[in-house]
């Protein structure tokens, strides 16, 4: 009785655009139950901004971010682009700097440009105050703050995950415009494997059956809302401005986001 009574409070909230004020709070307050350490070496946000992309947990933040820029780097060099050949780089949805932090000093180095955009201008400020390379604010739609062509390489992690399905597609088209001819999109998302093991109840069956799923319907484009999305649905989308080059399925042991691999036409 619970937990039906709930979603009906939730659901509530949401239309009135209370779920907004609710949702910072709750925010807030994990904030402020930030207890733990990671001395890594890189510079570390306040608690504030660390809860806003990867819940209470500094050390998370510090592991996964860098296990993440590892998993990025090295299917990026299997499809042929390697980070470290003075290439440009675009980490879209940069957040707190997560996977910034590990990636952008190793673009840099080699002769590269890296460049950071994120949907919260806190967490682009942040990162453009204390992390290499040039960040910017985006809007939910396109456009980015790059020319036609700007990058070799654009990443993605858990932004997809995000949107409702015409802003996917949009920012997909945008991807697509700021990448080279034959550059590469490393994009993650919640495909059918990701739904079946760690999605809500309902999610999986709904995914089969529609292709693409919005859980939560409000505060599009944070953590807040979730879309799941089946693979072929995923292609579809990416279509008009990518072949797809591989799809790598979601963690059935671990929670891991699914990965599309798409490059940009010739």
């Amino acid at each position: 009785m619970l937990k039906p009574l709930r979603r009906v409070v939730r659901r509530l909230m949401e239309r009135t655009g209370l779920i907004g004020p609710y949702y910072r709070w709750l925010e807030r307050r994990s904030a402020r139950g930030l207890g733990d350490e990671a001395d890594d070496g890189r510079p570390m946000p306040p608690a504030e901004l660390v809860v806003l992309v990867s819940g209470p947990s500094r050390i998370w933040f510090s592991e996964r971010g860098r296990s993440d820029a590892a998993m990025f780097a090295d299917l990026a060099a299997r499809h042929g682009v390697d980070v470290a050949a003075g290439i440009g780089v675009l980490d879209f949805g940069c957040g707190a700097g997560r996977i910034a932090r590990w990636l952008a000093p190793a673009v840099i180095a080699a002769g590269g440009r890296f460049h950071g955009s994120d949907l919260n201008p806190k967490l682009a400020g942040w990162c453009a105050a204390n992390l290499p390379g040039a960040y910017a604010t985006n809007g939910l739609q396109p456009p980015l703050a790059l020319g036609d062509g700007a990058v070799d390489l654009v990443y993605a992690h858990s932004v997809l995950t995000h949107l409702t399905e015409a802003t996917a597609r949009a920012w997909l088209a945008e991807i697509a415009r700021v990448l080279r001819p034959g550059g590469l999109a490393l994009l993650t998302f919640h495909d059918e494997a990701y739904a079946a093991a760690w999605g809500p109840p309902d999610v999986a069956p709904r995914l089969a059956a529609e292709g693409y799923v919005v859980w939560n319907q409000a505060l599009e484009g944070s953590n807040y809302m979730s879309a799941w999305t089946a693979t072929a649905r995923l292609a579809a989308l990416a279509a008009a401005g990518f072949d797809v080059a591989e799809m790598i399925p979601g963690g059935v042991d671990e929670p891991s986001q699914a990965v599309a691999v798409l490059r940009t036409r010739t």
